[in-house]
């Protein structure tokens, strides 16, 4: 392990890092960056490669997950939500049910999240809840209408979540991907697109990372990534 990654270490009391819809490429990446810091990572999905199979979408079935790591798992240091679904359709074609349950994937999850961690880091003194955006949290093209108006509001809730809970210890950032990362699902969902101009997940772990990480005083709210000289149109989508 280099410099850079021995500056921040779990080194007297273990902690433990919930990471939500997680999946292979970027979940895997801060999967291991934070193991690598001595956290113990919970993941958490609706298929059996995640540690936790949990619908998120539940609000029950969440507050029971978060119930029982509190009885198997060391003491919340904070929480990575990555949950999405993605769905490129033209809003005449989208149905109101594929609608809402884009929204539930991307929205509901984080409200759900955000209810069981926010009270048990404020309990601790504070912690870190990171969310994962894209280019449709800012700017929405053709056939986004659902992806891209799910994950507006998914900006705006965090917005909300840092404003009233920051003075409680919860720092709520916003991370605007504003690329497609390199992943096998990513060469199957783009069969076109160039791997060189595609965000590589492990150095995006590493700025979730520092993140999670950032001294009070200098709380960022809200970063965006994308990769250097790609010209990544609305299409991507993380």
């Amino acid at each position: 392990m280099d410099t850079e990654q021995n500056k921040f270490t779990v080194s007297d009391a273990p902690r433990s890092i919930l990471i939500a819809g997680y999946s292979a490429g970027l979940g895997v990446s801060l999967e291991k960056r934070f193991q690598q810091a001595g956290y113990e990572v919970i993941t958490v999905a609706r298929h059996p490669s995640a540690t936790v199979q949990c619908d998120l979408t539940d609000a029950e079935a969440t507050a029971a997950l978060f119930a029982r790591l509190d009885q198997s798992a060391p003491p919340l240091a904070g929480v990575i939500h990555n949950a999405m679904e993605f769905l490129r359709s033209p809003m005449l074609e989208t149905t109101a049910l594929q609608m809402e349950s884009v929204w539930r994937s991307m929205v509901l999850t984080a409200f759900n999240l955000a209810q069981q961690a926010v009270p048990r880091l404020a309990q601790q003194g504070g912690g870190s809840i990171l969310f994962s955006g894209a280019s449709g949290s800012l700017r929405a093209g053709a056939g986004f209408s659902a992806f891209s108006s799910a994950k507006f509001a998914l900006r705006g809730f965090v917005q909300a979540l840092a404003r009233e809970h920051g003075q409680h210890g919860i720092h709520a950032a916003h991370i605007v991907i504003d690329g497609l990362i390199r992943s096998e699902k990513t060469a199957l969902r783009f069969p076109g697109a160039d791997p060189v101009n595609m965000i590589d997940p492990d150095a995006l772990a590493a700025q979730y990372f520092n993140l999670f990480h950032q001294e009070a005083s200098v709380w960022s709210q809200e970063i965006d990534i994308r990769p250097q000289d790609a010209h990544v149109e609305l299409r991507s989508a993380t």
